[in-house]
């Protein structure tokens, strides 16, 4: 799931984004920025998700590709690792904090892209997902889209009842009031991901 504007409004605030070249653009993001939303994934209560940031292009709602990442700050350098999620993922340092680097995402020229923070399933679940897991997943992805909220969060944060299971062009809610104690869903196709489903209207 997206999460809702005014929780994401603080990524915008430190985004710049220019022309690297002919072919490709950077966007750059301060460090503090990425830490202070990645920074909940070390909290207890949430082991099996996290909150995920990427890059998504206004025109079609894909993920957009990062060419390279890397973060600087005066003469020290260092390149990241992107994941073929195309996940933006930075080391949650409290000493990287302090010294807050800016991060470069290197993407495709002649898109817009966004940063979108989603909470999702840590495991990678191949073709099936079991009631088990949905049922263990859920109070899990609450916790986290409650400390997202902070200490007013219950008074308007809506709950998942289910995941979304997204695959490559397609996804699936999943309720988890549907599903019969120990029931196992099978796939035709990979997970690609598993995010929380909120009912429309919470």
């Amino acid at each position: 799931m997206k999460l809702p504007h005014w929780l994401l409004a603080g990524l915008f605030a430190t985004s710049t984004v220019y022309a690297q070249d002919a072919n490709a653009q950077n966007i750059e993001i301060r460090y503090s920025t990425l830490h202070s939303k990645l920074k909940q994934n070390v909290k207890e209560g949430h082991d099996d998700v996290r909150i995920a940031l990427f890059l998504v292009n206004q025109a079609d709602g894909e993920v957009c590709k990062i060419q390279k990442a890397s973060m600087r700050k005066e003469k020290h350098y260092q390149e990241l690792v992107i994941p073929e999620s195309n996940e933006l993922v930075v080391p949650v340092d409290k000493n990287l904090r302090q010294a807050n680097p800016d991060v470069t995402f290197v993407i495709d020229d002649g898109i817009t892209c966004d940063v979108s923070m989603q909470v999702i399933a840590n495991k990678d679940f191949d073709t099936s997902l079991s009631q088990n897991e949905i049922a263990q997943l859920v109070p899990q992805m609450n916790n986290m889209l409650s400390d997202l909220g902070g200490m007013f969060a219950s008074w308007f944060m809506p709950e998942a009842e289910g995941v979304v299971v997204h695959f490559t062009e397609s996804k699936t809610v999943i309720k988890l009031a549907d599903l019969s104690q120990d029931e196992v869903l099978q796939f035709p196709q990979p997970i690609v991901k598993v995010t929380p489903w909120i009912p429309q209207g919470s």
